[in-house]
């Protein structure tokens, strides 16, 4: 609808740019501080912005007027999950811009963020080149200089603004720094790598009469102790300066900002038949009971084409049926539900029918390992050489023979490695199917993924772990159940 009054055009309230802007502040034990600084905010606060404190575990709870939304961490997390919460709120929110402050920060203007949201740039921080007293830093220096913009060769992080398509690209802050420390420079520098700013740290120009920084004039205590600050500093540095010259194109890696949820994984694919049993199976949710009913600590997940019911306490999400290998298809239906849930965190993809967790893995895992089932056999086992005559399963055998024979019963690690172990599979399936095709690959195919397995895990390299921490010794009826994961057959 046009609505023009004495030759005015005026824009619906929904398609104001004001109802798109999120302002987050994140505070820890200073509830005088927020307190200012709500009332600044609420002073100049665009029309219709979204207005939330983030809670990190204060004591007393932090208390917040009517109209401010209040999210509290019970305990407290630190910066970088602070910071996340915040943009995981605001984004959730469909806000387009993104305003992320500390509690001893604020506006001392009438529409002082106009100059961020109508930068081209979309990243941008308030800066100051070094404290407003006579005690100086000399931390930083002006790289560039214009009417609209300043670089710096650092960045402050008092008030950080995104345009929410740079944290779509990139994700948000790393919870590789702890509790925080270099983890704004970091997503700075990985939003200017990824080609979307002109410089990583830049602000708008005569930011000094819009907003106020008590750090920048020495007004306030930290939050943060000195010893603590310290402490993460040294620890923090050495892994943001070396992503920071991290070769010429330096670092991008996207990083998930929502929380984390582990998950358990199985398949139930019964429209197709099991190649080495020669019959389908049945889609009945009893079969997966005992497995569903061990698992503990995490979000347990059926995939299946066919079941029309979890059992106890497992979410399903019905998958389509494909014309393959049940073997197969099912690291294409990981693959793609992994793909589609960049929520979780650590992952395990199991058999459902014969696979029963014993302990909870989650504090023990390390991001970067890579967990494996595996036989007490190696790869010069008959079996393994019958049926799997593909060439690259028969070259595989040959190369590998006396090495364990790993099974793909059992998969676990983050989501990104398990997302990227289910890809390769199909990958390796779907290049030998071709080869069927062309004719330059035998007709008969392999009974199942065992091989493919196999040669993916070695891509891996020593990132693979398996063993007496994993399972329990396979077709044993539970021999090192004291120290497994899992029991497995």
């Amino acid at each position: 609808m046009r609505v023009e009054i004495d030759g005015v055009l005026f824009a619906p309230v929904c398609d104001s740019p004001a109802n798109r802007i999120g302002v987050c502040i994140t505070t820890h034990n200073r509830p005088e501080v927020l307190k200012r600084a709500i009332e600044q905010h609420l002073k100049y606060l665009p029309v219709g912005a979204l207005v939330v404190v983030i809670d990190d575990g204060s004591a007393p709870v932090a208390t917040v007027p009517d109209g401010v939304q209040l999210i509290r961490h019970d305990a407290s997390l630190g910066i970088v999950a602070s910071k996340n919460t915040s943009l995981a709120v605001l984004m959730d929110a469909g806000c387009e811009h993104l305003f992320l402050w500390d509690d001893d920060a604020w506006p001392i203007a009438g529409d002082w963020h106009l100059p961020y949201i109508e930068s081209p740039e979309p990243h941008l921080s308030y800066q100051f080149l070094d404290l407003a007293g006579p005690r100086k830093l000399n931390d930083l220096a002006v790289l560039y200089r214009d009417d609209q913009h300043v670089a710096y060769t650092g960045q402050r992080g008092v008030m950080l603004y995104y345009h929410r398509s740079a944290i779509e690209r990139v994700g948000g802050f790393d919870p590789v720094y702890g509790r925080g420390m270099y983890e704004h420079s970091d997503l700075a520098l990985r939003i200017h790598n990824a080609g979307l700013t002109t410089w990583a740290y830049a602000d708008v120009a005569g930011s000094e009469k819009l907003i106020h920084s008590m750090d920048e004039h020495e007004e306030v205590t930290r939050s943060v102790s000195r010893p603590d600050r310290e402490a993460l500093v040294a620890r923090n540095v050495k892994i943001h300066n070396e992503r920071r010259d991290a070769g010429y194109t330096g670092y991008t890696g996207y990083v998930e900002y929502r929380p984390r949820r582990n998950v358990v994984i199985t398949t139930l694919l019964t429209s197709q038949p099991d190649p080495q049993r020669g019959n389908k199976m049945q889609a009945d949710p009893n079969l997966l009971q005992h497995w569903a009913s061990s698992i503990a600590g995490a979000k347990v997940v059926v995939l299946a084409d066919e079941l029309t019911a979890p059992p106890f306490d497992a979410l399903l999400f019905k998958v389509p049926s494909v014309n393959m290998s049940p073997y197969f298809a099912r690291w294409l239906h990981i693959y793609q539900h992994l793909r589609e849930h960049p929520e979780y965190g650590f992952v395990w993809c199991t058999d459902g029918t014969d696979v029963e967790m014993l302990h909870a893995p989650w504090d023990e895992m390390d991001a970067g390992q890579v967990y494996v089932g595996s036989e007490p056999k190696t790869y010069a086992d008959a079996w393994a050489k019958e049926n799997h005559p593909e060439k690259v399963y028969q070259r595989f055998i040959i190369e590998n023979k006396n090495e364990v024979m790993l099974n793909a019963g059992l998969l676990g690690g983050t989501r990104e490695d398990v997302m990227a172990f289910a890809h390769g599979i199909v990958r390796l399936y779907y290049r030998i199917e071709s080869h069927r095709f062309w004719q330059t690959e035998l007709a008969c195919p392999a009974v199942g993924d065992m091989l493919a397995f196999g040669i993916v895990a070695k891509s891996f390299g020593d990132r693979v772990v398996t063993g007496p921490q994993v399972h329990t010794v396979f077709r044993s009826n539970g021999i090192g159940k004291e120290f497994a994961f899992w029991r497995h057959k």
